[in-house]
């Protein structure tokens, strides 16, 4: 990655497919895109792309008062809610080989 001045509508087009631009956290940079490997995917690869793959469906599932609690316990830290609960899910499936529970919405009862 490296800091750019800033890119032209041009640049961005003559380096399309080469080079990537675009703004982190308000600066602007430029790098390669990566490169695509040849080297087929092991079968424990697969399983955590199969993995990764249910944690996006799962997490389209947490809806209301679950969503909101994930987003209230991100605010004040550098990562984001979505990435705090794709580490919990990942990291629970790869010590117990077995997708986690998700909590999809709650309701708050006044007594």
């Amino acid at each position: 990655m490296a800091i750019v001045t800033g890119f032209s509508d041009a640049m961005v087009r003559s380096l399309a497919g080469v080079v990537d631009f675009y703004c982190w956290r308000g600066i602007p940079v430029a790098r390669l895109w990566p490169r695509k490997t040849t080297i087929p995917p092991s079968a424990a690869m697969l399983a955590a792309r199969r993995a990764f793959i249910q944690s996006r469906i799962d997490l389209r599932l947490v809806q209301g008062y679950a969503r909101l609690a994930w987003s209230v316990s991100s605010v004040g830290k550098r990562k984001a809610w979505l990435d705090y609960f794709t580490l919990i899910f990942m990291r629970t499936w790869r010590n117990f080989k077995k997708f986690p529970p998700v909590i999809t919405d709650f309701f708050l009862f006044k007594e």
